[in-house]
């Protein structure tokens, strides 16, 4: 087991290396920056109050789905960052490149990511042959997450996975 946790710690770091430093250049630094609002708490809050304001029942009805998922997977997110405490990459790595400035001290799991998945499914769902779109852009918002250098890898991952489990759950059992 030992091996096991440590091989998942050494392909983590070496993950972020290469997104976080292999990858690094002007145009992807603002890229990336760009992609990173989609997974926002602006961008989010935003999207949500003009799909529940849209005054068409499609949209609305996408709006209040996406506000239950994204409370139901953001609680969660809050819940395990405050259980786990790892801080994020570029506090506890040396040479890690930081892009952006954090509030929340702690990186697992990623709430951008999990906002993102979220926002993606929901529209996916609803407009169904835009479903490549929307997930291709959430991808994009975990990667740059690891390309800023505040998340690890595992982090994004656990953030979508947390997200198509709202997602799951809330539309099983609510809608």
């Amino acid at each position: 087991m030992r091996s096991m946790t440590d091989y998942l710690k050494t392909s983590d770091v070496r993950l972020l290396a290469l997104c976080n430093q292999g990858l690094h250049c002007q145009l992807l630094d603002w890229i990336m920056n760009a992609i990173t609002q989609f997974g926002s708490a602006g961008f989010t809050l935003a999207l949500l109050l003009i799909l529940i304001l849209s005054g068409q029942d499609l949209w609305n009805s996408a709006g209040i789905r996406m506000a239950c998922v994204l409370a139901c997977g953001q609680s969660v997110v809050v819940l395990v960052k405050r259980a786990v405490h790892r801080p994020r990459p570029f506090k506890s790595l040396i040479g890690v490149i930081n892009h952006k400035p954090t509030i929340c001290p702690y990186s697992l799991p990623s709430g951008h990511t999990n906002a993102a998945f979220v926002q993606a499914l929901v529209l996916a769902d609803t407009v169904p042959e835009l479903s490549a779109m929307f997930l291709i852009l959430a991808t994009l918002v975990g990667l740059s997450r690891v390309y800023l250098g505040v998340h690890y890898p595992t982090d994004v991952a656990a953030g979508g996975l947390i997200g198509y489990t709202a997602f799951c759950a809330v539309s099983h059992w609510i809608f």
